[in-house]
C-alpha cells in the first residue's frame, strides 16, 4: 500500500489511518468506528507510547493492521506480546476477518 493512499490523523502518539476509498464512502460501515474502538481498548490496556491502527480491508472493518509500542511488552518474547494484544481485543476480534500485529518496546535511552 502506497503511503499516498492514506490520510493520517494524528492525536498525540496515536495515529489512525484510513484508505482514501473509505474516506469517500465506498463501504457501508462507518470507516473509523472499528479503528476508534480498537484504539480505545489498546490505549486503556497498554498505555502505549506509540499506536497506529489502520483498516486494511478497504474501509469495511474486517481486517486491521496494528502497530503498538508499549513498556508492557518489555522482557516478553514477540509471540507473548501478540498474545497480549489478542487477549485485549478478544471481543473485537470476533467480528474481524484478520489482524496484522506489530509490537515494539520503547527505546530505553
Amino acid at each position: 500500500m502506497a503511503s499516498s493512499m492514506f490520510q493520517r490523523l494524528c492525536v498525540g502518539a496515536v495515529r489512525v489511518s484510513r484508505p482514501i476509498s473509505a474516506q469517500r464512502g465506498f463501504c457501508a460501515s462507518t470507516p473509523d468506528s472499528g479503528e476508534q474502538k480498537i484504539t480505545e481498548v489498546l490505549q486503556k490496556t497498554f498505555t502505549p507510547t506509540d499506536l497506529e491502527v489502520v483498516d486494511i480491508s478497504g474501509g469495511c472493518g474486517s481486517m486491521y493492521a496494528i502497530r503498538i509500542e508499549s513498556e508492557s511488552f518489555r522482557g516478553k518474547r514477540q509471540v507473548e506480546q501478540h498474545k497480549m494484544v489478542n487477549k485485549a481485543l478478544a471481543d473485537e476480534i470476533k467480528a474481524m476477518h484478520g489482524l496484522r500485529i506489530s509490537t515494539f518496546v520503547p527505546d530505553s535511552s
